[in-house]
């Protein structure tokens, strides 16, 4: 055999290496980008699946936090109500005990029910009082709901700026579409 047919056959088995190892690397290349296209993909969902669930939390807590001062407001309606109810007890009880003393038959037992009177009396201004302490405590449960409210209502624009961000960061994305096999599956 001649020299350089020995360098010839060495040169054709070095270029045949060279091609298989450049087709595997290929296939391994490919493997991967499609690998990173589906990872991607899957956090592109994610993260517009959890933009869909956080603007539905809020629209939920708004929601509930509406109908929870609706509640409120009719509770310290209710209670205004009762303590003035209660205020006109404690006048009806007082008039009782006054017209208590014109018997002269009940004489003996008079001194009895005006103790008890007078302890429901001393329990009922506790009542009102109590009354007026929770009316005050419900009117401060109020603010403080409207100023939640108030906040949520704040809060809304910046979740919907997020939205439009995390739309505007999809846009590179959405150019890459066309090179991946699966990208009719995105919106």
């Amino acid at each position: 055999m001649n020299p350089s047919d020995l360098d010839s056959a060495a040169v054709a088995r070095a270029l045949d290496d060279f091609f298989k190892a450049m087709d595997l690397r290929t296939e391994r290349n490919v493997r991967v980008a499609k690998r990173v296209t589906a990872m991607l993909r899957v956090g592109v969902l994610s993260l517009a699946l959890l933009g869909l669930l956080m603007a539905g939390m809020i629209w939920a807590f708004t929601d509930r936090v509406r109908v929870m001062i609706d509640v409120l407001s009719t509770m310290r309606t209710e209670f205004s109500e009762m303590a003035g109810n209660m205020s006109k007890m404690r006048q009806i009880l007082g008039g009782l005990e006054q017209d208590m003393v014109s018997f002269s038959v009940v004489t003996k037992e008079m001194h009895v029910m005006r103790s008890t009177v007078s302890a429901m009396r001393v329990e009922v201004q506790e009542i009102a009082g109590r009354m007026a302490t929770m009316s005050g405590d419900v009117t401060l449960v109020a603010g403080n709901v409207a100023n939640m409210n108030q906040s949520f209502r704040l809060l809304s624009p910046s979740v919907s700026g997020i939205g439009v961000k995390v739309d505007r960061g999809a846009g590179p994305m959405k150019s890459f579409y066309n090179l991946f096999p699966f990208s009719g599956m995105l919106p």
